[in-house]
């Protein structure tokens, strides 16, 4: 069984604890429940987390399953509503910043290494998510995921506040397509998860490349995503937390299928 303590974790040069992790997670899962309650307003609310009160001084696992419920109670067509205002907005940042930056771009990485996990088992495992589009496991693992969804086709829908990002940004990611992305692979790593981000119409706005090896029984990962060149310093630090927070989440959630 994976003990969380032994998953370690490396942003930009710095190997972080998986204390620090849950950390930036909980001051996050602070941030996301605050945000229900304002745009619900008391009545709302209420309807769907009738003890939010206690929840907000709850452990941050009690307030992971909250804002589930939150997410699941508003369903797709009301999260849209709440974030309405937001989206439009980071939307017209994002098609900005694609034309400041033209065509150039920079990447936020982080690194995972943990005991007992399979790369390749792993890689299954998460390509499976979008598949059968278990959107439980895709939000639960950040705060800041208010809807990840696997579309028919292959695609996958992501509603998200990307890193430091002032508002929540709607985006597609299609598995299909890498002809944009150009964050090097590294052929040490086999198991590689790339796709490319865009809008409704098709804007390129960036993309991940993910990639998984096995070393010595210790499933080693490198997640990556590209952004805009334009896309300030600090969001693309807050980005790397992001990935720290949501993959190792994942990774332990995948042990009872990726356990090498």
């Amino acid at each position: 069984m994976i003990n969380p303590v032994n998953l370690r974790a490396t942003i930009g040069a710095r190997e972080v604890t998986r204390q620090e992790v849950l950390d930036w997670e909980s001051r996050r899962a602070d941030a996301v429940l605050a945000k229900f309650a304002s745009r619900l307003g008391d009545l709302g609310i209420d309807e769907l987390l009738p003890d939010h009160a206690e929840v907000r001084r709850a452990p941050l696992p009690t307030r992971r399953t909250a804002l589930n419920t939150l997410k699941y109670g508003l369903g797709h067509a009301g999260m849209y509503a709440m974030l309405k205002r937001e989206i439009a907005f980071s939307e017209r940042m994002t098609r900005a910043g694609v034309a400041m930056s033209r065509g150039r771009v920079k990447f936020a990485a982080t690194r995972l290494q943990v005991p007992g996990l399979s790369a390749q088992r792993f890689g299954e495992w998460f390509d499976n998510l979008v598949v059968i589009n278990d959107e439980k496991t895709m939000n639960a693992a950040c705060p800041d995921h208010y809807l990840l969804r696997g579309l028919g086709d292959g695609r996958q829908e992501v509603v998200e506040t990307t890193g430091g990002a002032p508002a929540a940004s709607r985006f597609l990611v299609d598995y299909q397509r890498t002809e944009a992305i150009e964050i090097p692979a590294d052929p040490d790593y086999p198991i590689q998860i790339v796709g490319t981000a865009y809008l409704d119409d098709g804007l390129v706005i960036g993309g991940v490349r993910h990639q998984f090896r096995d070393t010595n029984g210790v499933l080693d990962a490198m997640m990556t995503v590209q952004f805009p060149a334009a896309v300030p310093a600090r969001n693309i630090h807050q980005h790397q937390w992001h990935l720290a927070c949501e993959f190792s989440n994942w990774l332990i959630a995948s042990e009872p299928y990726a356990a090498a």
